[in-house]
């Protein structure tokens, strides 16, 4: 089973690039902190993987909206590719293939996300909802 899930901050904004066919394809680094305890000196320590991650068509599209620094979710399958350079040295890449790329649904957040809560867009206003509350009742 090839699966990879991953949360972290991204680390630079998310390069959207489209084949010639008119696919689009997202590029992106994803900073994933782990913490632990070092056996030596018993000191919290902090360890950060920065993973390159690819995502493909639509999700690529999204992908491409999301800004440096802002929390994400990653799901995909690990892939190693290689390529020539232009002086003919052989270069391998590993990186995530996106099936699923989230942002956080943390309200700290939202003024990255658009505003606050999108509660308050639904019906009415939260001053007309408690001044018909009596009118609403569903029973």
């Amino acid at each position: 089973m090839n699966s990879v899930q991953i949360l972290g901050n991204l680390a630079r904004d998310p390069e959207v690039r489209y084949t010639k066919t008119g696919r689009a394809v997202a590029t992106f680094t994803v900073a994933a902190t782990n913490t632990y305890i070092d056996s030596t000196t018993n000191e919290a320590k902090e360890q950060t993987a920065f993973i390159n991650c690819v995502a493909w068509g639509r999700l690529g599209e999204a992908a491409g909206g999301l800004r440096k620094g802002n929390r994400c979710f990653v799901e995909g399958r690990l892939n190693t590719r290689s390529y020539e350079t232009q002086d003919g040295q052989k270069r391998y890449v590993t990186e995530v293939v996106a099936n699923f790329v989230g942002q956080s649904l943390d309200l700290s957040t939202a003024g990255a996300m658009g505003g606050a809560s999108n509660f308050d867009s639904f019906g009415a206003s939260p001053a007309e909802k408690n001044a018909n509350d009596d009118e609403n009742i569903p029973f």
